[in-house]
């Protein structure tokens, strides 16, 4: 009887040990988890889990009237929930607007913002931008070149902090920092501006 009973009560102790192990390491993870939760401010980082993504996606802005205002696409979308972000591959902004001129805007990659607030949508496009707009009667043809641009395609405004090139036809201009708006044509550029005009031909008249 003494044998078993000394026997029962190695086995409590085991199986007491074995839970006590058990919570010490539930209540570690748990630890960790909170730590891992928040920054050092307390708050909780934006979670970075995605809930769809489209390849060769193609998207079109109506207006009010059933015209097309502007068009995205890209080879690859991939949405977050969590901050309403979609980072894009090789985006292309195309304005479709009829109250404003043509232009084009294309890059490597792209991140869009406020995607469900259209009227605040922003496009960051990064990395070999290019922006082109036709010649017509009131520009000539027109191309900048930079490697970071920030459009509002709802507002037909973009702006840049970084070096730009603009090629607007023969001239060449570049300097640091830029803001544009398509519709009315207006174009600043905010520091150490360096134009290249070429000489212009004389007619000799007889």
């Amino acid at each position: 009887m003494k044998i078993s009973a000394l026997f029962a009560a190695d086995k409590l102790r085991l199986w007491l040990l074995v839970l006590f192990v058990g919570l010490a390491t539930l209540a570690s993870y748990w630890v960790l988890e909170i730590i891992r939760s928040h920054d050092n401010t307390g708050a909780k980082p934006v979670r970075t889990r995605k809930d769809y993504y489209v390849d060769n996606f193609n998207f079109v802005k109506m207006l009010p009237n059933g015209q097309s205002k502007y068009r995205i696409v890209g080879s690859e979308l991939v949405h977050y929930p969590d901050d309403d972000h979609a980072d894009i591959i090789l985006p292309v902004i195309t304005n479709l607007d009829p109250a404003s001129p043509p232009m084009t805007a294309r890059s490597e990659r792209g991140v869009i913002k406020n995607i469900s607030r259209q009227a605040d949508t922003e496009v960051h496009l990064y990395e070999k931008v290019v922006v082109s707009r036709p010649k017509s009667l009131q520009s000539e043809h027109l191309q900048l070149n930079t490697e970071y641009l920030l459009a509002y395609p709802d507002k037909s405004t973009m702006q840049t902090n970084l070096p730009v090139e603009i090629i607007a036809g023969d001239t060449v201009t570049t300097g640091v920092g830029m803001v544009a708006n398509n519709n009315t044509l207006q174009m600043q550029i905010n520091s150490n501006v360096y134009s290249v005009i070429p000489p212009r031909t004389v007619m000799k008249t007889h």
